[in-house]
């Protein structure tokens, strides 16, 4: 049974569900689980690894600004989902939780936790948080333009809640920003000292360059070859986009190997 939550956040709202009251028992065994959302996704991706880790873990998910049940921003910057993570932390008592973040979910963990290393318990980056910028400005333009194209099929789904309430500049501007943090995390995951999970398929989406592909294996295998923190988690499944929903065990196997190789574990 889970219970929802709402946090206040500057010109906004976060909804979410905790699948504990609050008060936290003190003799838990394991450390709470807070799942980050891919750039345009709700909490709801994560059902098919949700129902597997029922009565395992206490799992805390919400749905970022302009997403979901959350309301509208006019901030919908990665500064301001750090910002808000920490606010979801702080309101729901979570001590040292691993983040288990999907895309642009997992570039927020590994800012979170480069920002407030003590607070993290672990990390599990599903198809996310490769430390390589793949957009050139040309990219970028074209991403604008593709983006304002679907502008209006888009404001007549979003009050469906089929898309995120979003304008077609903040939708690009999602993206491209990712792209650019991406390019630079790579002093961020050198520099973790939690134990930090890659859950990566052996191809590419159906979208992706076998290039861009590559560039990502590459830099993701170069990261963790220069820090023992990191592993890799592979997959075999062939479009990365439906790890979750069609290999959900291989990203409850990570949870438990970083969960496994946690502090929280270690010092009990």
């Amino acid at each position: 049974m889970s219970s929802p939550f709402t946090v206040a956040a500057a010109d906004t709202r976060l909804y979410g569900l905790d699948s504990r009251l609050y008060g936290l028992d003190t003799s838990e065994e394991t450390p709470p689980l807070l799942f980050l959302n891919g750039a345009f996704a709700t909490r709801r991706q994560w059902s098919r690894v949700l129902e597997r880790l029922v009565g395992r873990y206490r799992t805390v998910t919400f749905d970022a600004r302009a997403r979901g049940k959350s309301g509208r921003s006019s901030d919908c910057s990665i500064r301001a989902d750090i910002d808000d993570i920490d606010r979801v932390v702080e309101a729901t008592a979570l001590r040292r939780p691993i983040l288990v973040g999907r895309s642009y979910g997992a570039t927020l963990a590994v800012c979170y936790a480069a920002e407030y290393p003590g607070q993290v318990g672990g990390l599990v980056l599903v198809d996310g948080a490769h430390p390589v910028s793949l957009l050139d400005q040309a990219d970028q333009e074209e991403l604008r333009s593709r983006f304002s194209r679907r502008g209006p099929i888009e404001r007549i789904l979003a009050p469906l809640g089929l898309v995120a309430r979003m304008t077609p500049e903040q939708r690009a501007e999602v993206v491209i920003e990712m792209d650019i943090v991406n390019g630079e995390l790579s002093a961020d995951l050198a520099a973790l000292r939690c134990p930090t999970v890659f859950v990566t398929g052996d191809q590419g989406t159906l979208a992706a360059s076998e290039h861009h592909t590559g560039l990502k294996r590459a830099a993701v295998a170069k990261a963790v070859a220069a820090n023992p923190h990191l592993s890799l988690f592979p997959t075999s499944l062939g479009d990365h986009r439906k790890i979750l929903s069609m290999d959900p065990g291989v990203v409850v196997a990570a949870i438990g190997e970083v969960v496994r190789r946690s502090e929280w574990v270690s010092h009990r």
